[in-house]
């Protein structure tokens, strides 16, 4: 069975969403980022950097989120979340790492803010965040304005993405003026998958 280190409360949340939307079964070792179980021998030999998730199916071992993903859609999708050209793929390719280089960085600020400073954030962190972010948001809200999705059909674009620009919500981060975005995010963190997802959190 695939087996994933990691925790819905890190990035596995978009592996876990993945591994729903294509039915498979799984099990998950739980572990969360920063957490003494991330750096002993064990979990170093999968995974050098310490970090999750990581994924273990049969004797293929992958860390990096996209390259989960990716391999998860290739290896068992059957064309779901995926692309049937190379310029689709290409697509898929382009959204995911824009939003991994671009909005990425100033959204985990957001949530390491929320989540590790209590009561008292570094408002000029988050100030500094939020001006990263609305640089590229509106390449995003372009994209989004003119389709439901990112590349035309749902992928692993789309699931990576609105794990990612959900951070900020948890600061508070207002994305009333990404109309479309906001609609996309909210249909993305509503669905199915991300519901059982989500309810994994509070066990």
């Amino acid at each position: 069975m695939i087996k994933l280190y990691g925790s819905a409360l890190s990035r596995g949340a978009a592996v876990m969403v993945v591994l729903e939307t294509l039915g498979l079964e799984y099990e998950v070792e739980e572990m969360l980022p920063r957490s003494p179980q991330t750096q002993t021998a064990d979990y170093l030999a999968l995974n050098p950097t310490g970090k999750v998730p990581t994924l273990v199916d049969g004797d293929v071992v992958i860390f990096e989120t996209q390259a989960i993903l990716y391999y998860l859609v290739r290896q068992y999708g059957n064309g779901k979340l995926w692309a049937d050209t190379p310029a689709g793929e290409a697509s898929i390719w382009q959204w995911t790492l824009f939003i991994s280089n671009q909005l990425e960085a100033p959204a985990l600020e957001m949530l390491l803010q929320v989540k590790y400073a209590g009561d008292a954030p570094d408002q000029s962190a988050l100030a500094k965040a939020a001006e990263q972010l609305t640089r590229f948001l509106p390449v995003l809200e372009q994209r989004l304005a003119e389709q439901d999705y990112l590349c035309g059909e749902k992928t692993f674009a789309d699931i990576h993405g609105a794990l990612v620009l959900s951070w900020p919500k948890l600061a508070k981060f207002d994305y009333s003026a990404y109309p479309a975005v906001e609609r996309w995010l909210r249909m993305m963190l509503s669905s199915e998958e991300n519901k059982r997802v989500t309810a994994r959190m509070r066990r």
